[in-house]
């Protein structure tokens, strides 16, 4: 049996100088980033979908597409209710404050009012207390939601216990990270992009399946 003690957080944390938050400062839309990736220090690759629609739709795009921020612009899917596109951004600020904490984002990544509201999932009080200082250098901010999971029952496939005991025990959620997704996959033998997945999925799985069984928020998580 593994016992993980966690915690996860939801911050909303105030973006207007990404194109896809700034779009939805006035309310007329709102969309989620489905999924990310992470292309150098500066861009990233977002799949968004669009879910409130209040205005004018190619105006919407147009203001995105005319942001700063924004590299590259495409409609990928249209239904009655949805739109979904697929967005190269200058805005990985957000994303890197939790990953350079050692915690995890959990997409979807809400997007409405000019805010970006993330849910994040970290190992210790401290690592979101790295991410919160991380995060005065992107913008506006305040947690909306954190609460603390302590796991004594494994939803975890046998790769992926493998996977984190590995990186737990090997240091990669240390405060200071001793050791990188490259070291962890060499010593359990598998690619690092499977490293990466199986640790991803498992806390993320680890998420799901105990939400509501959360304890009170500690005291002495804002000090």
């Amino acid at each position: 049996m593994i016992v993980i003690n966690m915690y996860i957080a939801k911050v909303k944390v105030s973006q207007h100088s990404c194109s896809l938050a700034y779009v939805t400062r006035k309310g007329n839309f709102s969309m989620q980033i489905l999924e990310y990736i992470l292309l150098n220090d500066l861009d990233a690759a977002f799949l968004c979908r669009i879910d409130k629609i209040n205005g004018n739709v190619r105006e919407c795009f147009k203001t995105i597409e005319k942001h700063k921020s924004t590299k590259f612009l495409q409609i990928f899917e249209k239904t009655p209710v949805n739109i979904d596109f697929i967005a190269v951004i200058r805005d990985t600020a957000g994303i890197k404050a939790f990953e350079e904490s050692y915690c995890f984002v959990k997409p979807p990544i809400k997007v409405r009012n000019g805010n970006k509201y993330y849910t994040v999932f970290a190992p210790d009080i401290k690592h979101l207390k790295m991410a919160y200082e991380k995060l005065r250098k992107v913008g506006n901010w305040s947690v909306t939601e954190v609460k603390p999971l302590t796991s004594e029952k494994s939803v975890l496939t046998n790769s992926q216990q493998r996977v984190l005991k590995a990186a737990y025990d090997m240091g990669y959620f240390s405060t200071k990270r001793k050791v990188n997704l490259d070291e962890i996959a060499d010593a359990v033998g598998i690619s690092k992009s499977m490293a990466h997945k199986h640790v991803k999925d498992a806390i993320a799985r680890i998420v799901s399946d105990y939400i509501e069984n959360y304890e009170r928020i500690p005291e002495d998580l804002f000090e």
